[in-house]
């Protein structure tokens, strides 16, 4: 078998992926999503939460609906099943080829099925084929994620429900452009997210929980504190708590898969060091302080005005024995100064004017400011890089590799994500390739605490080179150890042995060794949390994900081993669940959608460069006659419009008249092959008679095969109304080339229609 071609799009008209996103509109058509609902317990520094996503057939053909799902992107995506009537059907993880090529068979036998795939560590995409005309099926992902700290003694809990449009660059920069690229909404959608989270380790004193993105009611379940909100999926959903018993100390918490269950011969731990608050640094340090702004034109508005404020902050930290740079970039970057300066009063007067001039405008480009800002300065100083970004690229890893491989020796680099929909799969990596802190910004919070967190991981740490040994421990991720620092914990995925032992800490205080020992008890399979399992399996990816972007040698077998093992999605492993029992008839036509998101919270059409598709057939129309042509829509997300375009028929050439006579052209895109039985799908977008009575198959490199027809597998022949789908399943009557055709001939009784196939 040859490997399985992510499939094409074919309902989605080109769009422009400089912009990462092509701006659609709803025209009140009812859309197969009906709502979001998030269930989700936390206890001990992690959460498990439950995404579910219902979505409705609402058409008498059967369905396919492709949607972008985002995701924590420290999470772990540790489930997948679907609910279809009275059958739960329930996935498992595959190689991303192999569970790519059971989901389409099982379509072309007429099986619903589902597939996820992750595009980016916060980025997925859902499909869900052969749903049944008038029939709902629920998605349902479990996830596993660690709690966010912040110094005050808070967790937070963090989860995303939007995906805004990355800017990707020039074609071919991006290699995922079509995957990664998003539909938004002109208008609202009518669709809301359900939020609950159980807090199962509530404080004693009865601190209610608080949310700066959205209002919420709390009130006492059986289990904890049940917070409650409900909104449009157009922001993160942000809760925070007083963490119970969160005294500085050593703390490990261990857990064990049960017998059977991947990773089960191991026991896995979760190991905190929460040191004391230190409330001041040495005056005797100073500190190199470079900021890199966004200014593009996707932080237009308020994320540019929170990232000002936030620069504004950190500069007047700073004392004259401290020296500073300002980088803002969009299109290309922009210097403050050619160079560092000393930050005197004057001097950051200076600073703060030139921030408040700043105009967000143009597109992101970031790597030359990074490397630019990598640049060691004095021996003698700390040397503190500060990114403040929404994050919005589709180029993350060359970011995270040019961090990866430039960052100086003591140097550190924080990364602030600001926005309603941080891309955190530029933000979190970016930090930790630079061994510092993330922080991620809404909207509607106050800069001043995000400030002093911020400034507080900025000063020396209170524990440095970090050591984890002794006769319990396997492995731990990561597998560089970060400094820890004042009013924020350290905390690593550890593997165990199963019958326990001793663990050593070792470290670096201001004031000399710093050492903590540990005795390891025996951990009986099916104990503790199974999210402390899943978040060592997911921590140990990301180790070898920035080893890979910093150049070192591929490590994809060691990430597809770890996905397979502990059962989770990774960038080579997906989640497929099948049904066992055919649900349609495969021969017959079916419909397909791409699931629109809504426009972030606080961010614009404009700022975002979106743009809308002419409709569907206007192309065509122009080229073949004169009229009156209205177009209307809601293309702002504002307001509508309506514009009249009076157009002539051109004077037919004999060009024009040769290309009416070419065999017509429909947009395809290979599906799988089987030996010598070919897969593809077709869409089609005007009404067509179908009735294939044979085909011949056409490779880049000039071969031909004649191919017989699949009945079995392919749509009955009769009319078929545009916007629908057809499939074609051929047999070769010899082997042909193994990669991927380029176009199919199809003859029709006395005509001949050519399908070009998509290559992705």
């Amino acid at each position: 078998m040859s490997p399985v071609n992510r499939e094409a799009t074919a309902s989605t008209p080109s769009r422009d992926l400089s912009s990462g996103g092509r701006l659609v509109a709803s025209d009140g058509r009812t859309l197969p999503l009906r709502g979001l609902t998030i269930r989700g317990e936390a206890q001990g520094g992690l959460a498990r939460t439950t995404l579910q996503q219902r979505f409705v057939n609402p058409y008498a053909e059967p369905l396919r609906v492709t949607y972008l799902v985002p995701l924590p992107s420290d999470g772990a995506l540790a489930g997948y099943a679907f609910q279809i009537g009275e059958r739960r059907i329930v996935g498992e993880v595959d190689r991303i080829a192999a569970a790519r090529e059971r989901f389409e068979a099982a379509l072309v036998e007429g099986r619903t099925a589902g597939l996820v795939e992750q595009q980016r560590a916060n980025l997925f995409t859902l499909e869900l084929g052969n749903i049944p005309p008038h029939t709902e099926i629920v998605a349902e992902l479990t996830i596993d994620q660690p709690l966010g700290w912040l110094d005050q003694g808070l967790w937070e809990w963090r989860f995303p429900t939007v995906v805004a449009p990355r800017y990707l660059g020039a074609d071919g920069r991006v290699a995922d452009a079509e995957q990664v690229s998003v539909d938004v909404s002109a208008g609202e959608l009518p669709i809301e997210a359900d939020v609950t989270l159980v807090i199962r380790d509530a404080p004693a004193d009865g601190a209610a929980p608080e949310s700066p993105s959205h209002d919420i009611t709390v009130v006492a379940g059986v289990s904890g504190l049940e917070t409650r909100l409900r909104g449009a999926p157009d922001r993160d959903v942000v809760l925070r708590w007083l963490a119970a018993g969160a005294a500085p100390g050593v703390n490990l918490a261990m857990s064990r898969p049960a017998t059977g269950r991947p990773g089960a011969d191991a026991a896995y731990g979760l190991l905190s060091i929460t040191p004391a608050r230190r409330e001041n640094r040495s005056p005797a340090t100073p500190r190199d302080l470079i900021l890199l702004i966004d200014a593009s034109g996707s932080m237009s508005g308020d994320p540019l005005a929170k990232a000002r404020a936030l620069a504004c902050a950190l500069v007047e930290s700073l004392v004259p024995a401290d020296r500073l740079e300002l980088i803002a970039f969009a299109s290309l970057p922009r210097r403050w100064r050619r160079q560092a300066v000393a930050a005197t009063d004057a001097a950051r007067r200076e600073a703060i004017d030139w921030l408040a001039a700043l105009r967000a405008e143009g597109s992101t480009e970031m790597r030359e400011a990074i490397v630019d800002a990598l640049r060691p300065l004095r021996k003698d100083a700390q040397r503190q890089v500060v990114l403040i970004t929404d994050g919005l690229i589709g180029f993350e890893s060359e970011i995270v590799a040019a961090i990866t491989r430039d960052l100086p020796a003591g140097s550190r680099l924080h990364a602030v994500g600001v926005g309603s929909s941080v891309n955190r799969a530029l933000t979190a990596p970016a930090a930790r390739a630079g061994r510092g802190a993330e922080a991620v910004i809404g909207l509607d919070e106050d800069v001043a605490p995000h400030a002093a967190r911020l400034l507080a991981r900025m000063l020396e740490p209170v524990l440095s080179e970090v050591k984890i040994s002794g006769s319990a421990l396997l492995d731990h991720a990561p597998g560089l150890v970060p400094d820890v620092y004042a009013g924020a914990p350290l905390r690593v995925a550890l593997k165990l042995r199963p019958e326990g032992g001793d663990l050593h800490v070792d470290g670096l205080a201001p004031t000399g060794a710093w050492k903590a020992d540990l005795t390891v008890r025996a951990v009986i399979a099916g104990e503790g949390q199974a999210a402390i399992a899943s978040h060592y399996g997911r921590e140990a990816v990301e180790d070898l994900e920035l080893a890979r972007a910093g150049g070192m040698p591929e490590s994809d077998d060691d990430i597809t081993r770890i996905g397979l093992d502990f059962q989770i999605a990774t960038r080579l492993t997906s989640w497929v669940a099948v049904s066992e029992e055919p649900a349609i008839d495969p021969r017959q036509p079916l419909r397909r959608e791409r699931i629109p998101h809504a426009l972030p919270y606080g961010m614009s059409v404009e700022g975002l460069g979106l743009r809308t598709a002419a409709p569907r057939g206007m192309e065509a129309r122009l080229r073949l006659g004169g009229g009156r042509l209205l177009i209307k829509g809601a293309f702002t997300g504002q307001s509508s419009f309506v514009t009249p375009i009076e157009f002539a028929a051109p004077a037919p050439t004999r060009r024009s008249l040769e290309g009416r006579l070419r065999p017509p052209r429909l947009r395809g895109w290979f599906v799988m092959r089987r030996d010598r039985e070919i897969s593809v799908g077709i869409a089609v977008d005007a009404d067509l008679d179908w009735a294939p009575d044979d085909a011949k198959v056409f490779w880049a490199d000039e071969a031909v095969v004649p191919a017989q027809i699949v009945e079995e597998r392919t749509t009955v022949r009769g009319f078929v109304a545009a916007g629908l789908t057809l499939r074609l399943c051929v047999n070769l009557t010899a082997d042909g080339p193994p990669d991927v055709p380029e176009r199919i001939a199809i003859r029709m009784g006395k005509r001949l229609v050519t399908v070009m196939l998509d290559r992705a």
